[in-house]
């Protein structure tokens, strides 16, 4: 027979007791793990220590009884067991230790029943453990279940059969703001379309393969949803439903996004298709109306075109005669004719004081609602206006107006192309009888060209000699008087050595007055710039700050490079010289053991209005003077120098202008002792020009300048 290992803690106080208990228990088959205790402690340390099967107690004992050793297991928390074993025990005493948790109670004089009680309640605290564990195992699966419910996207509604909710998951509080509170108890039509009647039995019809219905929108929420419907048993015979809503409003969205597109595409294929004719003007802008209408359900138009200051309808379709007669021929004093010739569209909801008199009487009439009038233009010349109206309350969107705009500027192009095919004509007898006095003057235009090819060839020469025949004898120059003053160790008196620098400090300055006049005349001849392509700034701003490590050491001024490290379309080669004029500004006007920053980082769009008070001083058009982007990046060179006064902060970026002396324009002992040419600041202008960006200059924090290059990024 295998034995069965049993862990009993025993709470007695008589050694002899405790051996009969476990001789007794040893009998019945068991293999004992066994301990006794007999004070409170020493019971809380065994049960901390090991997990007993079971506890088997004496009733009495001098310091500890078996009601004290009953709370001590409740403490514990501890479900096991508890049999009292005493040699005399009054039936009331008996029954108070059952009410208060014993298993049950022996007589020390008759343990022939001990194993069975035993037996009996290891199997009963079995059950109790099994119980217990399939009670957490539901009620884990329960909020399991629970969390699932509410991490659907969808809002599910639980219903009873008259439509009460009775449940629903956490997307609710997403709708309503109340949250549960707002919908538990009410009925779920009322919640969706409160006091208006639903069309059709939305939430009442029961799908049998669980389709959805058509898409509905509901007056108390915004967007457009899917309702699907389940019927469900609840309890017993009770019926319920589950209601699933679908918020599709996105999906709707896309959707007539892309019929619009559609739409706006065919329209302007279709009219694409009508602006090929040839039959003449005033047939191809009656033609273009009749698209219109037909495309974008438009119910009134006309084209309006300026013969000099009077506006002339030269096309319509669906207007009243009164209308169209009041609208004919519109002066120069009349507001229609003054807000055609700002080129801007302009709109309304109803006829309004913008149209003469006459003509909003005649619009009201024919029951004009929302019109939108859009400029014929090519470039910034207005040839007249096109105006579209319906009688039904449909507003139009900048959208719309973007989609007439593009329609008008094809039309605007044809008839262009109309009058100058009619100038042409015009012109003809004219270029007819001017052959002869062309044929006279050609000499005379070759002998010009023959000039100005000479001219440009003294021009290009001129700059072959400034880059070559000038920089050479200059680089000699500057490079032998830096010798004979660092190197040569040839003994000079001050005087000596007071002339030797001055040349060699009027080299440089002549170098380098060479170098910008090089500069100005290529970015005057090169225009927009070419050669863009992303640059990390912070890397140019690194190998331009080598190209100082010298000078700066000798002078002891700190250069600090951080920033952004972002891609910035930028020509480099005009980006490297644009910061090497700044930073060598920077090192000229501060004081040795100064310090010069160059930081950078991306700009929102939306920050350009903090900077405007700012750059109209030396934009007087920003930010129309900058291309438009979503984002852009800020560069700056900042010094602790001697600053720049306010009232010179604008011209110092003309051409030759110098601020003052100021101390021949060093503020150190060691180099950059000589005054500019005046082209540095010049030449980093025209390079922000051509990057469609902006400089500009302010007072650094404590003093000193922060010059500050802003360039586009994302278009």
């Amino acid at each position: 027979m295998v034995s069965k290992e049993l862990k009993v803690l025993l709470v007695e106080d008589s050694q002899e007791d405790s051996l009969l208990l476990v001789r007794e228990l040893m009998r019945g088959g068991y293999k004992l793990e066994h301990q006794r205790v007999e004070t409170a402690e020493g019971m809380r340390r065994a049960l901390e220590a090991v997990s007993w099967d079971v506890v088997i107690s004496d009733y009495s004992m001098p310091s500890f009884d078996a009601l004290g050793a009953l709370q001590v297991l409740h403490e514990s928390g501890q479900d096991l067991p508890f049999i009292i074993v005493s040699g005399k025990i009054g039936e009331d005493l008996a029954v108070a230790a059952m009410k208060s948790g014993a298993s049950d109670y022996l007589m020390k004089g008759n343990l022939t029943r001990l194993v069975p009680v035993v037996e009996r309640e290891l199997r009963e605290a079995a059950e109790r453990r099994t119980h217990r564990q399939t009670q957490d195992k539901v009620r884990r699966g329960k909020a399991e279940w629970e969390s699932v419910f509410d991490a659907v996207s969808d809002l599910i509604i639980i219903t009873d059969a008259e439509g009460v909710i009775s449940r629903c998951n956490g997307r609710v509080t997403s709708y309503f703001p109340g949250g549960y509170d707002a919908v538990l108890g009410k009925r779920i039509d009322e919640i969706f379309f409160g006091a208006e009647q639903p069309e059709g039995a939305v939430f009442r019809f029961l799908h049998s393969q669980g389709e959805a219905d058509e898409d509905v929108r509901f007056p108390n929420l915004s967007g457009w949803y899917n309702v699907t419907s389940y019927p469900m048993r609840i309890e017993g015979n009770d019926r319920g439903f589950v209601h699933i809503i679908k918020d599709i409003t996105k999906r709707r969205e896309v959707e007539e996004e892309k019929r619009t597109s559609d739409r706006e595409l065919l329209t302007l294929y279709a009219v694409a298709f009508r602006l090929q004719y040839t039959k003449g003007v005033e047939k191809v802008m009656g033609d273009l109306l009749f698209q219109l209408h037909n495309m974008l359900q438009m119910d009134f138009s006309c084209i309006h075109l300026f013969e000099g200051e009077r506006l002339r309808m030269r096309a319509s379709l669906g207007l009243s005669p009164a209308f169209e007669k009041a609208m004919k021929s519109l002066p120069p004093d009349e507001e229609w004719n003054r807000l055609a010739q700002s080129g801007r569209p302009f709109l309304g909801e109803e006829p309004d004081a913008r149209f003469p008199e006459k003509a909003k009487k005649g619009a009201i009439a024919m029951g004009l609602h929302s019109w939108c009038t859009v400029p014929l233009k090519i470039g910034q010349e207005v040839m007249g206006v096109m105006t579209v109206g319906t009688l039904s309350g449909h507003s139009y969107s900048d959208r719309d107006v973007f989609l007439l705009c593009s329609i008008a500027g094809q039309l605007a192009v044809l008839i262009d192309n109309y009058s100058l095919y009619d100038k042409m004509k015009e012109k003809a007898e004219e270029l007819y009888k001017s052959k002869m006095e062309l044929k006279e003057n050609l000499q005379k235009v070759k002998r010009a060209n023959i000039e100005l090819g000479r001219l440009n060839t003294a021009k290009n020469n001129f700059i072959g000699i400034a880059s070559h025949e000038l920089k050479t004898p200059i680089t000699s120059i500057m490079g032998g008087a830096e010798f004979l003053l660092k190197y040569s160790g040839i003994p000079m008196t001050p005087e000596q050595h007071s002339i030797l620098a001055s040349v060699y400090e009027g080299t440089v300055q002549l170098r380098k007055l060479v170098e910008d006049l090089l500069s100005i005349s290529r970015i005057e001849a090169q225009g927009p710039l070419a050669q863009k392509k992303p640059a990390n700034l912070m890397h140019v701003c690194r190998e331009v700050h080598n190209l100082f490590v010298l000078p700066l050491s000798e002078r002891h001024i700190t250069v600090t490079i951080g920033g952004d490290e972002a891609d910035v379309p930028v020509d480099e080669g005009f980006v490297t010289l644009a910061i090497r004029n700044l930073l060598e500004n920077a090192i000229k006007f501060t004081n040795d053991g100064g310090e010069v920053r160059l930081t950078g980082r991306v700009l929102k769009h939306a920050r350009l209005k903090e900077l405007t008070p700012t750059l109209r001083q030396f934009y007087s058009a920003f930010p129309n003077n900058i291309a438009t982007a979503q984002s852009y990046y800020l560069l700056q060179v900042s010094d602790n120098g001697i600053g720049i006064p306010v009232d010179e902060r604008v011209r110092i970026f003309d051409k030759f202008y110098g601020v003052g002396d100021i101390g021949h324009h060093s503020s150190g002992d060691t180099a950059f002792m000589s005054k500019g040419s005046g082209l540095g600041l010049s030449i980093v202008r025209g390079i922000m020009d051509a990057h469609e960006g902006v400089v500009w200059v302010e007072e650094a924090a404590g003093g000193g300048s922060t010059f500050s290059l802003l360039f586009p990024l994302q278009k």
